[in-house]
């Protein structure tokens, strides 16, 4: 175990074979949100997925570490923005409008918008579009433009990545370098309730549907999230306090900020946030053929759902075996259940939050992974962060008396 100069958290797996396999994910500090930086290959060459971007006051976080790479390896086979909170997609906000001065680059990037959600069947047929997704979706749309490359949601069928219950599996994409990616959620159900409250976020946020230079007027008055450009070690002087104007207020709350988190005594998987209902989720594995690493990146998503594409995958009874679970919604109660935890067999517990604002994780969240780990082995708890809502898990009599092990940054990161 040995400290790293980035703040993040690393769990880093060499895989056994008759190739140099190498997988490693870091949980970057992305403050009460999620930056997930992931990467895999075979000793020769190194592929990258990065997952959500954090608010904005983190980006400088995600900045600094892609500057770490060289510039010609600056990047990714793939972009995931799992959904429309502000804690998961400020910080890629930040980073398209960086990309160029970064020679930053995207294979794939994944995000279902108002184009994708307008191409979801609807009974009640009516285009509707929110602020979020209107916003990113004009980024992706630079990106397309400017790199002459198209990339948004490349990979699914009609470009949706959404899971259509009629069909008989799940959907699938495999990577380049043998990585292969299993959509677990959003259904097209969960899209279309998201669709249908964005009417309101466009009114109260008094954008209309479509409308690119209200869109760019409003992105450029918003202080919270300018682009940094190419120097390393610019400063930033945002913290982690709420918007401090009315643009980036306005911005905040229609980027999903704010409204509607369960209280810690709620019930188990009882979240009914519409944007958390959308999110993107995968089960990773790695390598495709074989697998020997097999993770489930959940975003914020809904148990329910995940509960119901795992029953897509697992015979009655079984569990799915798992080298690591990156807890829904920071290790919300709303978003962990029994049902979710009785068809999985888990080695390691990744959560991903300072506990800043919903002072996540709950303790009831992760007093249920303890009581509900089947092993083999103890459960291994990975925090990205030391605080006041994490530290009651680093207590080394607690974890011996209770079988269990927990991991937190050592000075500035944890690494394996």
């Amino acid at each position: 175990m040995a400290a790293d100069a980035r703040s993040a958290t690393r769990l880093h797996a060499d895989l056994k074979g008759s190739i140099a396999a190498m997988f490693r994910i870091e949980m970057l500090p992305a403050a009460h949100g999620d930056c997930l930086w992931i990467e895999y290959g075979d000793g020769r060459e190194v592929h990258r997925i990065l997952i959500d971007g954090g608010p904005a006051h983190a980006y400088p976080a995600l900045r600094e570490r892609i500057l770490h790479l060289p510039a010609g390896e600056r990047r990714f086979d793939l972009l995931v923005i799992t959904h429309i909170d502000a804690d998961h997609i400020e910080g890629v906000v930040r980073l398209l409008l960086d990309a160029e001065a970064l020679d930053c680059r995207f294979e794939r990037i994944w995000f279902n918008g108002r184009d994708q959600l307008n191409a979801v069947p609807d009974p009640a047929g009516e285009p509707l579009g929110g602020v979020q997704g209107e916003l990113l979706g004009m980024l992706i749309a630079d990106y397309e433009q400017r790199t002459g490359q198209a990339v948004h949601n490349l990979g699914f069928a009609g470009a949706l990545a959404a899971i259509d219950r009629k069909d008989a599996a799940l959907p699938v994409v495999e990577l380049p370098g043998a990585c292969r990616l299993t959509l677990l959620s959003p259904d097209h159900e969960r899209l279309l309730e998201l669709k249908d409250n964005w009417a309101k976020e466009l009114k109260a946020a008094r954008v209309p549907s479509g409308d690119i230079a209200k869109l760019r007027e409003r992105l450029a008055a918003s202080r919270s999230l300018r682009p940094l450009g190419d120097v390393l070690g610019a400063d930033d002087d945002l913290d982690d306090n709420a918007p401090d104007d009315e643009t980036d207020a306005d911005l905040a709350d229609t980027l999903g900020g704010g409204t509607g988190e369960p209280g810690a005594d709620a019930p188990f998987g009882g979240d009914t946030s519409r944007a958390n209902g959308s999110s993107i989720a995968l089960l990773l594995e790695y390598p495709a053929g074989q697998p020997e690493v097999r993770f489930l990146l959940t975003g914020d998503a809904w148990a329910p759902v995940l509960e119901a594409s795992l029953d897509r995958l697992l015979a009655p009874g079984a569990r799915l075996a798992l080298d690591g679970f990156k807890l829904a919604h920071h290790g919300s109660v709303a978003n962990i259940s029994e049902p979710l935890l009785a068809r999985l067999q888990c080695a390691n517990y990744l959560i991903s939050t300072n506990g800043a604002i919903f002072h996540h994780p709950h303790p009831r969240c992760v007093e249920l992974l303890l009581k509900s780990h089947p092993g083999p082995g103890k459960p291994r708890l990975h925090f990205n962060y030391l605080t006041s809502t994490t530290e009651a898990w680093s207590r080394k009599a607690d974890q011996t008396a209770r079988r269990y092990q927990a991991f937190h940054p050592k000075g500035l990161s944890l690494g394996f």
